[in-house]
């Protein structure tokens, strides 16, 4: 299909044997510039139409074409508007070397027509997953902050202020669970004297600050709306059309939003003072930059006692659980693969993390010696992942409440090791096998069990069938005593 790039034709694509569009007549448009082919409409607003496209200079690698037509009246507003557009292009010339901002490909105009060509990210935007998740939980908001807070402290460093963060600007990039900051197009250079600047008042009712619906922005500013992406993501109360908003108390001017959380015992303490820091109506009130807030993150990132493992790398040190003090590692990757229900590659997560507690990325595989002091936190942590989002049907205390069922113990026997095995499904059903006796001339039955050979990733598996990590070739013995090292 070739592509119609009058934006204002209701018939975007027409056949390719095609030269002038059925619907107005203008001539169809191959490749944008001889290089960018057009694929489909990804959505149209008041400065133009983007849309899904190839790049045929990098094998067709998948990229973002926004078409600029604004629909304002009034040759300022028609200024305004470009202005914004070009200094989208600017920005992300300056900021894309941040590997959580899009990366600008071209920007350039045809047919007197403006075009900003960026990285296409795959992936959905937080607005999205909360309408198909529903609201985040606590330890999705810590990673939300410790995702963000850098990119915003690394835009701010470079005199930007992006003032219009809210859930659909925040994409979950889908191939590694990462937090990308979009559309810049209503930024905000605030270099030296810019800073406090009265100029034209641009952002998204419900997520602005006061200052910022006044004209003037700061590094506050974003922060500001960052706390309310964050409690509208934790709440699922989103602003209204008719411009109420039920987490917020115009008459005593203060967000009420801790009474709309999901559960009466409310949230972390420290996470609780964060984002009412962050929502403060005067911006001397509010945390100044996110440096300051990164540095009350990492006291709620501290476990209350400390333990040193020496075969854990220093640079895994990481807390992402909260009220579950891990010495592990970032447990993003494995949550989102959980919640996308992808139950094979949360498997092999599961491996790799505990690869990375324990020192053994380079051997690929654990050893004995490494189950006896695995740090039981996380353990516990990785329990507590699959047991959220299997409904507690699969985890490794779901494992060790069968094992114990049966009789199990670290001292156990074939035969209590078998039962185990058919319960969770690791053992295979041909176990009956014939064997040659080579010192006799005859052959006899004999159960011979095949372990690990008809794997199920579902959720319809037996319960307690994963985390199956004798899938990744750890042997039964390192799996029992994982099962018999966790403890609540």
């Amino acid at each position: 299909m070739l592509y119609c790039s009058n934006p204002h034709c209701s018939n975007t694509f027409s056949p390719d044997v095609n030269k002038f569009c059925i619907h107005c007549g203008e001539t169809l448009t191959p490749l944008f510039r001889n290089r960018f082919r057009v694929i489909r409409l990804l959505g149209e607003g008041g400065f133009g139409k983007t849309y899904e496209a190839r790049d045929t200079d990098k094998m067709d690698e998948p990229c973002v074409i926004k078409q600029f037509f604004p629909q304002v009246e009034g040759t300022a507003a028609l200024d305004k508007a470009t202005e914004l557009f070009k200094q989208e292009a600017k920005r992300l010339y300056e900021l894309g070397e941040h590997p959580q901002i899009p990366r600008l490909i071209a920007y350039f105009e045809q047919d007197k027509r403006l075009y900003l060509v960026q990285e296409f990210i795959d992936g959905q935007n937080l607005l999205e997953e909360l309408q198909q998740q529903g609201r985040f939980s606590e330890e999705k908001i810590i990673q939300l902050l410790n995702d963000l807070l850098p990119v915003l402290q690394f835009i701010h460093k470079r005199g930007v202020i992006h003032r219009d963060i809210k859930p659909e600007n925040i994409m979950r990039r889908q191939k590694d669970g990462k937090l990308i900051l979009i559309d810049f197009g209503v930024s905000k250079q605030a270099i030296g004297s810019i800073i406090g600047q009265v100029g034209t008042t641009v952002g998204t009712p419900g997520y602005a600050p006061l200052e910022q619906m006044r004209g003037q922005v700061f590094p506050a500013s974003d922060l500001y709306s960052l706390g309310v992406t964050c409690i509208r993501l934790l709440t699922g109360c989103l602003p209204k059309t008719d411009g109420y908003d039920e987490l917020y108390d115009a008459l005593k001017g203060q967000w009420i939003w801790t009474k709309y959380l999901p559960s009466v015992k409310g949230i972390n303490s420290i996470l609780g003072k964060i984002l009412d820091n962050l929502l403060q109506d005067y911006v001397k009130e509010r945390y100044q930059s996110a440096e300051q807030v990164i540095a009350v993150l990492k006291i709620q990132n501290t476990p209350d006692k400390p333990r040193t493992t020496p075969s854990v790398p220093p640079h895994y040190r990481v807390q992402v659980c909260p009220n579950i003090p891990t010495i592990g590692v970032d447990y993003t990757k494995l949550e989102n693969l959980l919640s996308a229900r992808r139950w094979q590659d949360a498997n092999e997560e599961t491996l790799n993390l505990m690869l990375k507690i324990s020192n053994r990325e380079k051997q690929g595989t654990l050893y004995l010696e490494d189950i006896d002091k695995f740090p039981c936190v996380d353990l516990r942590a990785i329990d507590k992942l699959w047991l959220k989002y299997s409904n507690h049907r699969f985890g490794f205390s779901v494992q060790q409440q069968i094992w114990k069922n049966i009789g199990g113990t670290p001292e156990t026997n074939e035969k209590i090791l078998r039962i185990f095995g058919d319960k969770v499904g690791w053992l295979g059903s041909k176990i009956l096998r014939k064997t040659l006796l080579f010192n006799a001339d005859l052959f006899f039955e004999s159960l011979n069990p095949v372990w690990f050979d008809e794997v199920n990733f579902s959720i319809k598996a037996p319960k307690g069938h994963l985390p199956c990590l004798g899938a990744c070739g750890m042997k039964i013995e390192l799996l029992i005593g994982l099962i018999c090292l966790y403890s609540e």
